[in-house]
């Protein structure tokens, strides 16, 4: 499964569906949600389950999308990069972390965040900032440890 996913992340290539793929081929689908209570907006990405990419391609062949890097690329101790982006559509957005090298480590894809246009790291901890007002913090080496704040960007 590894030479799978690089071979997409090389191509510009990411799952296109709520989820966290590892370069080990393991696939964790997420559920996103967002609520208002009281006028105030709460938004999550939660595991749901494992699965396999030949699990997802077993019932949609094209779960595959293209992305586009956007954000700044933050590198940790010379060992990895973490950047964001844009999926195919407007609405879409990712987080990444490749070695050094650009060798795919994970990818967080999100179906309704809007692009990701900068990146900051601290404490192992990755912040995403997406055009949607929202705040991912994304554990660097434990990446479906996701918590949202919504903020209004100055």
């Amino acid at each position: 499964m590894t030479n799978k996913i690089n071979e997409h992340w090389l191509n510009e290539e990411l799952i296109g569906i709520d989820c966290v793929q590892k370069n080990n081929g393991e696939i964790i689908i997420l559920n996103c949600y967002s609520f208002t209570n009281n006028n105030v907006k709460q938004s999550f990405a939660t595991p749901i389950c494992d699965t396999t990419i030949d699990s997802l391609e077993k019932y949609n062949s094209d779960i595959w999308t293209s992305f586009e890097v956007l954000s700044n690329r933050v590198e940790i101790n010379n060992e990895f990069i973490v950047l964001g982006g844009e999926g195919a559509m407007g609405n879409e957005g990712f987080v990444a972390c490749t070695d050094i090298n650009d060798n795919f480590i994970w990818g967080a894809f999100f179906t309704n965040s809007n692009p990701f246009y900068k990146i900051e790291v601290e404490n192992n901890t990755v912040f995403a900032f997406s055009s949607n007002n929202l705040l991912f913090k994304i554990d660097l080496f434990n990446p479906e440890k996701i918590s949202i704040e919504n903020k209004e960007w100055s």
